[in-house]
Formats: structure tokens, C-alpha cells, sequence
């Protein structure tokens, strides 16, 4: 499939069927994110892969936002291995880490996508729930979460998802 074609037809799952997700297909999505760009190749992401019935119990106490997802992948970064931006006198000493792992969860996203496996990524959880629930280290930041397994019979695109603005509205020339 064309990589527009690809972008255009991916949504945001919410409505994620039984089947499992191979074991393939879940190695080839994290290789998607372990070889992704990161600022100076400092690769600070950290991805925790909760598949298990009683961590998944937890995340699901967190956030209603898994949508019976068969896997979560909880996405941070280590804030000592991002890369600092020292010399933006707007932004000075700004860690590249969220970026960085914002670009991880798009490539994994997209990955995804091609393999027939849909995600949703989402950011409304307690954070510190699932913190707690993963035991993750404190020089973790979580960025979000990407939920992944197969669509359900009853799946379809939100009503938005075909809504786009212009080029012209989004784009300016210099």
C-alpha cells in the first residue's frame, strides 16, 4: 500500500476484537520503535509491553481508554539519557526525550498499520497508576500509551476522521 494511502486509511481503534496479536507482528512493531530517529541517536525511549491478564487489569483501573486492547505499550523516556538542547536561548536545557518517544509511537503506530494490526494512542490516563501498576523507575516520563490488537466486527472510523483542514490552512510559505 502507498504511505499516503496507508496514513489515510488508519484511525484510531476503539473497538479492538479477541483474536491475538502474533508474536511476529508484536517483535516487528517494537523493531519499528527500537530503530526509529531520535534526537543524536540518544534512543531514551523506554517501552513497557503489557500483555499479561493481571497488568493489563491495572492499566485498565488507570484509564478507561484501552478499549479491551489485547496489548498496551506504555511509551516513556529515560530523562538521563535525552538529548538537551542547551544552546535554544527560548528553550534552554529542553530535553528532546517526549519528542523522541512521540516519534517511536508513530513509527511503531505505523508499523502497525501495515501489518493489518490497529492502534490507538492515547494520553488520558492516572499517570501515577501506572507508574505503580508497571513499577516504573522514577527517571522515567510516560508519554502515552498505544493500544494494539485487531479490530472488532463493529469497528469503524470516528465520525472525525475524514475531517481535515486544507494544506493552505496548515501550511505557510516563507
Amino acid at each position: 500500500m502507498d504511505f499516503l494511502e496507508l496514513c489515510r486509511s488508519r484511525y484510531s481503534e476503539r473497538r479492538f476484537g479477541s483474536k491475538e496479536v502474533e508474536a511476529e507482528k508484536l517483535e516487528k512493531i517494537l523493531e519499528a520503535g527500537r530503530i526509529s530517529p531520535t534526537a543524536h541517536n540518544s534512543q531514551p525511549q523506554r517501552i513497557f509491553v503489557v500483555k499479561s491478564k493481571e497488568a493489563l487489569e491495572k492499566i485498565r483501573a488507570a484509564t478507561p481508554m484501552t478499549f479491551n486492547a489485547p496489548i498496551v505499550l506504555v511509551v516513556g523516556y529515560n530523562i538521563h539519557e535525552a538529548w538537551k538542547i542547551t544552546w535554544d536561548s527560548c528553550f534552554p536545557n529542553h530535553s528532546s526525550g517526549e519528542v523522541d518517544a512521540s516519534i517511536v509511537m508513530t513509527m511503531m503506530m505505523m508499523q502497525a498499520e501495515s501489518l493489518g494490526v490497529k492502534t490507538c494512542w492515547v494520553r488520558a490516563y492516572d499517570t501515577q497508576a501506572i507508574i505503580d501498576a508497571l513499577d516504573i523507575p522514577q527517571n522515567v516520563h510516560l508519554v502515552g500509551i498505544l493500544n494494539i490488537g485487531y479490530e472488532s466486527e463493529a469497528s469503524h472510523p470516528a465520525k472525525l476522521h475524514t475531517l481535515r483542514k486544507n494544506l493552505s490552512d496548515t501550511v505557510i510559505e516563507k
